[in-house]
This record gives C-alpha cells, structure tokens and sequence, in this order.
C-alpha cells in the first residue's frame, strides 16, 4: 500500500533531495494554509529537515520576488510574520508600500513607522520592536527618508529627539505644538496680541451695544455677545496670523481671557452644524459697575488647576503669577 498525502498535508522535501525552488513553492502552500500569517516557529516545525540558511535563503528569495510580505505579529508583539501579497491585497488587509522597498527589514520598520499615525514613533521604540542596533536601524531609517517614504518630525516634548512618520501625513498639534509654536518655540507674543485683539473685539462689541440700546438693559446683554466664530472670522481678517486660524485656537485664547475674568461665556443651541457640533459658543466682555473686593479677586477660587497646586512641585502658590499679582493689591 502506497503512502498518500492528503491535499493540506505538506510533503517535506529532505536534505539529500533538496531544491530550493521546491522549498519556496511548499513555503507559499503553507501561507495559503494559515491565512493570518506563518510564524518562524511553524516554518521550523514544517520543515524539520531544512537548514536555517536554507530556509532564510527561501525566505529573503520570495521577498524579494514580492510574493509574500513580513509583517510584525498583532497578536504576539516582537514576532514577524509571512503572509502571500496577492491573498493580502484581495482582501484589502495589506500594508500599501511602494515598490521602492526590497528590502524585508526596511519594509519592516516601514510598517512599523506606519502604524503609528501622525502622532509618529520615538527611534527607540522602533529599535525596541525590530530589536536591530542603533547603526543599522540609523541607516534603514536614512535609506527610507531618501525614499520620501518617512519623514522625521522634532517634537516640542523633546527638542533633540525626533519622532518618525510616513512622508505624506501633517504631524498631530500635540507633537508639532500646533499654531502656538513655530521651530520648537512658544510664539509667547503672538500669543498675547491675540489675547488683546479678542478683550479689544469683546470691549467694542459691549460699548456698542451699550451706545445703542442705552434704556434696555437686556439688549445691551444680549447684543453683547459675539460666537467665536464670529471672532476668528474677523481677527483672520485683520491678517495678525501668518496662518489660518480655526475656531479652536481662538476658543483657546478666549478660555485665558475668561480665566483672568475679562469675559464670561454662554452655550446656547444653533441651527447648524458647527466645530462644537449643535452648541455655539458665545462670550461677552464684562465690566463690573463697582470694584469687588480684593478677597472676592482670589484667583484660587477660578484656577482651572487648584488640585494641582501644592506646597512643592512644579505648581505652587510661590510661582503662581496670578496668587502674586493678587496680594499685590
């Protein structure tokens, strides 16, 4: 009786009889058969009688003919994977590289650098994934930046450390600082004109109202007010930015102005879509008629960080610029 295979069952070609084109061939049946990916450990255990030179030579043969991709493990971290290039783009779960990448380990780090986003990746996490030296690591990391595949981003969390992103994509405000900082540094007095230019707005909105309905209390409150919206239409006017300015970065500014207790805000429903989704937000300059009493003025009561503040550390009472400019009364 004649010994059969079954069709899953692979038939594993022994040292005497190797061929190395018959070893790639039975490699790809064996991706067919585990469509989430083959493991180093199941291409051992599948090909006992294979040495490892020959297996990696099969390996580093099939990428480089773009038949199959290594990938990195989502469910074992530190584990590479292979899997069929055609079966992964059928079904739309492949990692889109350029051809420009022949490389497996720089397709690797590729995926890697990929996977994070526009908030980008630290070198070091990268070496931590890939577990390469830093010279080797250094140099795929310069191959695809020549590529503009990657690009490196300076963060304002670290100015000499670098986080790395695909060349395409616009780094996150929280890595960049957003419209708040330009090369790394805190714009401190665009930062203020803003901060002027929205109390002023606010100020002339509330005379004007005050000017027009001079007998109407509730009118001269009500036409006080003007949306945020509002305001970053006209100070985008005013042509103070060198950029754009979004409603966000405005309600920014205006939430320091309410802080110091320049101006006071109110939620009110809008009739169309908007940045804060069916809310508008709308804020008034106010002027109390008399000057309350300094312990009524205790910043403390306001401050946005009170549980925060503490005798030592990084916030305290003694470098606290508002508690200092309020005992100065």
């Amino acid at each position: 009786m004649s010994n059969t295979h079954p069709k899953s069952e692979l038939i594993v070609p022994s040292a005497s009889t190797f061929d190395p084109i018959n070893l790639e061939s039975e490699i790809l049946q064996l991706c067919l058969q585990f469509p989430n990916g083959v493991s180093n450990k199941i291409l051992e255990n599948s090909f006992p009688n294979i040495t490892l030179e020959q297996r990696v030579n099969a390996i580093n043969r099939l990428l480089a003919l773009h038949k199959i991709d290594l990938l990195t493990s989502s469910t074992e971290p530190g584990t590479y994977i292979y899997r069929i290039r055609d079966q992964i783009n059928k079904s739309n779960s492949s990692i889109s590289i350029g051809n420009e990448i022949t490389d497996p380990m720089e397709r690797t780090v590729y995926q890697i650098v990929e996977e994070s986003g526009n908030l980008g990746i630290w070198m070091r996490d990268i070496r931590f994934k890939v577990k390469l030296s830093p010279t080797i690591l250094n140099k795929i990391l310069k191959s695809l930046e020549s590529k503009k595949l990657i690009k490196a981003v300076k963060s304002v969390h670290a100015n000499k450390k670098k986080v790395y992103m695909l060349y395409e994509l616009t780094p996150d405000p929280s890595i960049t600082g957003g419209t708040w900082y330009s090369d790394q540094e805190f714009e401190a007095e665009f930062v203020r004109i803003l901060n002027e230019q929205c109390a002023r707005l606010l100020d002339e909105r509330r005379e004007e109202s005050i000017e027009k309905f001079p007998n109407d209390p509730f009118l001269q409150r009500t036409s006080s007010f003007m949306s945020s919206s509002e305001l970053v239409s006209v100070i985008n006017q005013m042509g103070i930015s060198t950029v754009t300015l979004t409603v966000q970065d405005i309600e920014s500014i205006l939430y320091t102005l309410i802080c110091d207790g320049k101006i006071e805000k109110m939620i009110v429903a809008s009739t169309t879509m908007n940045a804060n989704g069916t809310k508008q937000n709308l804020y008034k300059s106010i002027k109390s008629m008399i000057d309350s009493a300094p312990i009524v003025r205790n910043p403390c009561g306001i401050c946005p960080i009170f549980n925060d503040c503490h005798d030592e550390g990084l916030i305290t009472p003694k470098t606290c610029i508002y508690l200092n400019k309020w005992l100065n009364f």
